[in-house]
């Protein structure tokens, strides 16, 4: 068990530690070169660095570092405790990129620059927040915001997204504000392609009169299956629905298994946002049953 903990968090320490390096090699590559707008501490950053000349990631460390003893206050240290590794990653990980002045001539066009730094920051950001950690700045405050006025969070980060963007206007014109638009839509995209890569799921209904035999096929096959009863809206005949919730790749050959035993079965399949549980996020407990169908200690 010690053994399996200390796996998980070298896996987060080592998924958060890459987010971050993409995240901040996105916004030294495509961003800054093009002064493409954007928000979040980026976005603050980058104001800030036009009007003074400092560095991004200068003014990425401080904001960082001013948000957390924020998000410890108001939220207690497990909101800190998630953010702080990234929040230390990716401003020094933006200071070791912005030594490197061959990356500002990878993008030669600012379409191209807006798309790159898309796909790259996106996985970045995806990568980050998969490992549990969050990029500091102002997704602390964000955070806070939401949780004390009951505001759900994608608003409280489209708001506070929004400001920093109208912000930066003055600093730019009506062309790199609809390539900041390209930029935030393939972001979000990719952000979402890399939170959900691998852990796609899908709920099959079953309906058949043969729902023993299905049900126990689809044991026996390693499917967890639960059976709810139904009653038929046409001849109100009781009868069992068959639910079972699969990754995405195993449902063709699930289906097959159902129409091996029953070729009229009635199935539907639904996509399912989030699992968690026995066979998902924890680990499958098999039981052994006695043969009148009882647990056995």
């Amino acid at each position: 068990m010690k053994t399996d903990v200390v796996k998980k968090q070298a896996k987060n320490l080592a998924l958060n530690f890459i987010g971050s390096t993409l995240l901040a090699f996105g916004v030294c590559a495509f961003i800054v070169p093009f002064n493409i707008i954007v928000g979040g501490s980026t976005g603050i950053a980058l104001i800030l660095h036009t009007l003074t000349g400092i560095n991004v990631s200068v003014f990425a460390l401080a904001l960082n570092l001013l948000v957390l003893p924020i998000g410890y206050f108001f939220d207690g240290k497990e909101l800190v405790i998630g953010s702080i590794l990234s929040s230390l990653f990716y401003p020094f990980s933006l200071a070791i990129f912005e030594r490197i002045p061959a990356l500002t001539t990878l993008a030669d066009d600012i379409l191209l620059a807006s798309i790159c730094a898309g796909i790259v920051c996106g996985a970045g950001i995806g990568l980050v927040m998969k490992s549990g950690g969050s990029t500091g700045g102002v997704d602390i405050p964000c955070l806070i915001v939401s949780k004390k006025s009951h505001v759900p969070i994608n608003k409280v980060f489209n708001v506070c997204d929004s400001v920093i963007m109208i912000a930066q206007i003055p600093f730019s014109n009506v062309k790199y504000i609809i390539y900041g638009l390209i930029y935030t839509f393939i972001m979000t995209h990719s952000l979402q392609t890399v939170l959900t890569f691998g852990e796609d799921r899908v709920k099959c209904t079953v309906v058949s009169e043969r729902f023993e035999e299905i049900a126990d096929y689809l044991i026996k096959h390693d499917f967890g299956v639960t059976m709810l009863y139904a009653e038929s809206g046409y001849t109100k005949t009781p009868i069992k629905v068959i639910e079972t919730v699969m990754r995405s790749y195993q449902n063709r050959f699930a289906i097959r298994l159902i129409e091996e035993i029953d070729p009229e079965a009635f199935i539907t399949v639904q996509k399912v946002k989030d699992v968690k549980g026995r066979g998902f996020t924890l680990e499958k407990n098999y039981i052994t049953l006695d043969d009148y169908g009882h647990y056995e200690d």
